[in-house]
């Protein structure tokens, strides 16, 4: 989820997290996703704003993995751990969401003239949905039921 130069490949690399392994079902998966749109909407064609979501497997010695969500915003770096995927993104979204409402992003926001949203090629949040539930992993039944979330 880092920053480039818009070639209408966002999001289409091998390596996009795949809900399934969240360990959601369908509701949680849409409030997921819902939090996920949320904070990719400010971020979108903007080079200063960068995610990433990395795993340790054995940081202790003991082969529990730890999972290291970030956040690059104008030459800051935010990190928030956690014991599981979604417990580090919810951290990384929460963290992210916080700071979009504070003035140093509110004073940021006001300078943009694209308001966000600009790189996108899913062009919306009903197709950037879509692209997630396509390749989130998900069996065919689970994908429509969280489809149905989204009606």
């Amino acid at each position: 989820m880092k920053y480039e130069s818009c070639n209408g490949q966002c999001y289409d690399h091998d390596d996009v997290m795949r809900i399934h392994n969240l360990g959601l079902d369908a509701r949680g998966a849409a409030e997921f996703l819902r939090r996920l749109l949320e904070m990719h909407g400010p971020s979108c064609g903007n080079p200063n704003i960068a995610f990433g979501l990395d795993v340790e497997e054995d940081v202790a010695g003991d082969r529990t993995p730890v999972f290291v969500a970030s956040m690059q915003r104008y030459g800051a770096l935010d990190l928030h751990v956690g014991f599981t995927a979604l417990e580090a993104m919810d951290k990384l979204i929460d963290g992210a969401l916080a700071w979009y409402r504070s003035v140093e992003y509110q004073v940021i926001a006001a300078e943009r003239s694209d308001g966000g949203r600009s790189a996108c090629h899913h062009g919306d949040d009903r197709a950037l949905i879509e692209f997630a539930i396509a390749n989130s992993g998900l069996g065919v039944p689970e994908q429509q039921e969280l489809r149905a979330q989204f009606a």
